[in-house]
């Protein structure tokens, strides 16, 4: 059985503006026109709109104490990730595939999966730059943390309540991941 050993990274503004850039999230900053909204005025901006097939949109909480990489999922649709959390938690993992699940479903197949296909972000709650995302339909990606004593993250997801869920099992490979 292949082993992959899977670095950790520290989540930077840097780091998210380049997978943002990549296309495997968005972030949600306010754009500079609400951050300048003068005095006595009000700006509504649209972060996300749900694709009209998958139905009205939900919000769940998630309570992450997983620590084995097993499977990756993608969703039909976006869905936002808001990491409001005790600080005092243990880092929320969030792994994502670089490549689109047909490609990560041939180079599983194929035994040519490495540790280039695959980002983990070790995130912490409450950073403005780094904590509050959406990941577009068609992503993989899964949540995690490390192994060991300590509370759980968790964290909240508002996303469409009918979207459809594809998931890939890491059936053939062992990962190991080491904290940034």
């Amino acid at each position: 059985m292949p082993r992959i050993c899977l670095q950790a990274r520290r989540a930077t503004p840097e780091l998210m503006a380049d997978l943002e850039r990549r296309g495997l999230l968005r972030r949600l900053i306010p754009s500079p026109r609400c951050c300048s909204v003068p005095e006595g005025r009000q700006v509504v901006e649209r972060v996300e709109l749900a694709a009209e097939g998958t139905g009205p949109w939900q919000m769940l909480v998630v309570a992450c104490n997983r620590t084995k990489l097993d499977h990756l999922a993608a969703h039909g649709d976006a869905e936002s990730w808001l990491f409001f959390a005790d600080p005092a938690s243990k880092p929320l993992l969030y792994v994502v595939a670089t490549c689109g699940v047909d490609e990560f479903r041939a180079k599983i197949q194929e035994g040519r999966l490495t540790a280039d296909d695959i980002i983990v972000l070790e995130l912490r709650p409450n950073d403005p730059a780094t904590s509050y995302f959406t990941v577009p339909g068609g992503v993989l990606h899964d949540e995690l943390t490390y192994p060991g004593p300590g509370r759980g993250p968790i964290f909240y997801v508002p996303e469409p309540s009918l979207m459809g869920h594809t998931e890939i099992p890491l059936t053939g490979y062992e990962f190991e991941i080491v904290p940034a």
